[in-house]
């Protein structure tokens, strides 16, 4: 496994989605790097950046996730789906949020714009 740190100009963006996949909250960040606004990302489903071929998978893991308290976080490179079509792999930070029954609220996403941790689904 090798690593890629960012660079200097790298730049975060950063997704909430609810428990049933909805985008709730849009940064400028994921608007610059996944070319969509908050406007027609708020309420669309993750899939607007999951690529097609993944989709199935992303919905199984999501929902796995959320029904599982023992998943906290994960970090990793992962193909995402840009709103010109085009497909490229970043690093991202998964975080489960729980509140305090440990009931799942949702989750944050965090893509580094380049860079990459070297770990792969």
């Amino acid at each position: 496994m090798s690593s890629v740190s960012p660079s200097e100009a790298s730049y975060h963006a950063i997704i909430r989605a609810d428990p049933d996949n909805l985008i709730v909250f849009w940064s400028d960040g994921a608007a610059r790097l996944f070319g969509h606004s908050e406007e027609q990302a708020l309420g669309q489903s993750l899939e607007l950046i999951i690529p097609e071929h993944l989709r199935a998978a992303h919905r199984k893991a999501y929902s796995a996730a959320m029904g599982d308290s023992a998943f906290k976080e994960s970090t990793l490179d992962i193909p995402v789906l840009l709103a010109d079509g085009q497909v490229r792999e970043h690093a991202i930070r998964i975080v489960a949020l729980r509140d305090a029954f440990d009931v799942a609220v949702g989750a944050l996403a965090i893509f580094t714009s380049d860079g990459r941790t070297g770990i792969t689904p």
